[in-house]
């Protein structure tokens, strides 16, 4: 392929073999007016896509992008791909190990809170909180009376 303006341009001088020279010839004249219209028709469709995306929200500075929130959405998942694959062997291999682990961990707490504190079944609450407070030595107490245990602070 070669530019419209030149042209291949071969001279006879009555011998076998032609020489042939390249002439640079003027561009058309609609050709050049079609291309600067063009520019200038592209220009001024974007710049009017670039003014409706301005003020969408009815504030200067406000656009609209094409994410909507602020996680972004996945296309598609495929649940026979690598990411889904190693996802799952991720869980097979450390849920396990985690349940034992936190486990052991919630255990522990459990018996040294039970030891600090014990609880005791009493018969009649009433009487075993004034025998608490004549051991104490003390008078005002806050009681508050759940369903099936009290709590008293100072």
């Amino acid at each position: 392929l070669k530019p419209f303006w030149l042209k291949l341009v071969t001279q006879d001088s009555g011998t076998r073999c032609a020489t042939p020279s390249l002439k640079l010839l003027a561009p058309p004249t609609h050709s050049l007016s079609m291309l600067f219209g063009r520019i200038l028709a592209a220009s001024r469709a974007a710049a009017v896509r670039g003014a409706q995306r301005t003020v969408p929200l009815g504030f200067p500075g406000a656009q609209r992008t094409a994410s909507t929130g602020a996680f972004p959405k996945l296309m598609s998942i495929r649940y026979d791909g690598l990411m889904a694959k190693c996802l799952i062997a991720a869980i097979v291999y450390y849920v396990p190990q985690d349940v034992v682990v936190l486990g052991g961990m919630f255990w522990s707490w459990h018996s040294t809170s039970s030891s600090i504190s014990p609880k005791k079944k009493q018969a009649d609450a009433e009487a075993a909180l004034e025998a608490f407070k004549a051991k104490k030595g003390l008078d005002d107490l806050k009681v508050y009376k759940g369903r099936s245990t009290w709590h008293v602070t100072l």
